[in-house]
């Protein structure tokens, strides 16, 4: 068996996770546990891989992490109350303010399908 060394990881939303695993899929198409991920990542991508990368990109720059962007784009939250419950007091919280503007901006980005966008 080879080993794997991890030279570095960040959080990624699972639409981009989806794109990378499908990249890989004729590499590692027979092995059981990927497909059981690649499965995983393609039911539970609430957006297409370009709209999650402009949306983590947008988040950031509004002030999140990378981690509280990725869960955002994960978790769809349907508004406020959601996101807020959703984060808790990750990265010691976040301002309604910021929250809301997140909300807005991924239902936007990613609540009207594949032709949806950030503008």
């Amino acid at each position: 068996m080879t080993m794997v060394e991890i030279v570095s990881s960040k959080p990624l939303p699972v639409p981009l996770v989806k794109e990378i695993l499908e990249q890989l899929q004729e590499t590692l198409g027979d092995n059981h546990v990927f497909l059981q991920v690649l499965d995983y990542a393609r039911r539970f991508s609430k957006c297409s891989p370009e709209q999650a990368h402009a949306a983590m990109e947008k988040l950031v720059s509004i002030g999140f992490t990378e981690f509280a962007a990725a869960m955002l784009i994960n978790l769809m939250p349907s508004d406020v109350e959601e996101a807020k419950a959703l984060l808790g007091d990750i990265d010691g919280g976040y301002e309604d303010e910021k929250i809301e503007e997140a909300v807005k901006m991924l239902s936007e980005a990613c609540g009207g399908g594949e032709e949806s966008s950030l503008a």
